[in-house]
């Protein structure tokens, strides 16, 4: 694909498969979310059914598992949709660091904030997206990721519309991430763009600065995938 080209998301557009300056200073909270977690959430929480003495305490419980399998395959969809609408302009996977969980606690914490942050990003990039066609796309793709937020907030005993600066408020209204927002808040999670673009685009719309959303968007479901292809496995056994 050219430099000049238009990404092919037409596709996305007709079937519903498929952030402003958003992933570094939030990511600390991710990093510590992991220790804190069953702190946070107790026994108690839906997300882990009541506890037997013979059930693994590194196991999630396993509707909580069903879920999580679902969420994985839909951020592995999306990654294949970007990829294949960016062509030969799709950026490099990047190298990933820190996103193995100790606990299904810890997985659940952070896979919420992750989550959250997702929606956020997206919503922030909306408004610069010049081609209706990129822009129904990335609904369709940010409107899964507000679900996945929605049941997370839920599992954790949160209010349904938490949100990425404030999980335990009641929303009626989504706050947008510019894109220096979502690298303070995933960025230490990025060990290596491995010669890929920066996570940013411009405030300006345009065809080139649609690509840029296109691979920050990339970079963001390359994180997610990620993560749940290590730690689903771990934590419910496939």
């Amino acid at each position: 694909m050219s430099t000049d080209s238009t990404p092919n998301v037409s596709n996305l557009a007709q079937t519903g498969q498929s952030s402003r300056r958003s992933f570094l200073h939030r990511s600390a909270v991710l990093t510590v979310a992991g220790a804190s977690a069953a702190a946070l959430l107790g026994a108690a929480s839906p997300a882990f059914g009541k506890r037997r003495k013979h059930d693994r305490p590194d196991r999630c419980d396993e509707k909580a598992c069903e879920n999580f399998r679902s969420i994985r395959r839909h951020e592995n969809d999306h990654v294949a949709f970007l990829v294949s609408a960016l062509g030969s302009d799709a950026r490099p996977k990047p190298t990933f660091q820190g996103l193995e969980q100790q606990s299904c606690e810890d997985f659940v914490k952070v896979s919420q904030t992750l989550e959250n942050t997702g929606v956020a990003a997206y919503l922030g990039a909306a408004p610069v997206i010049s081609n209706p066609d990129i822009l129904a796309a990335a609904g369709s793709i940010a409107t899964i990721e507000a679900r996945h937020a929605g049941y997370l907030n839920v599992l954790r005993c949160d209010p349904i519309t938490g949100n990425a600066d404030d999980d335990d408020s009641d929303n009626s209204f989504e706050v947008p991430y510019t894109d220096e927002q979502v690298v303070a808040a995933a960025g230490a999670f990025i060990a290596s763009l491995n010669g890929g673009p920066p996570v940013a685009y411009s405030d300006t719309p345009s065809a080139t600065n649609d690509k840029a959303i296109l691979n920050f968007a990339l970079a963001l479901e390359y994180l997610e995938a990620e993560f749940y292809n290590i730690n689903v496995p771990k934590f419910c056994g496939k």
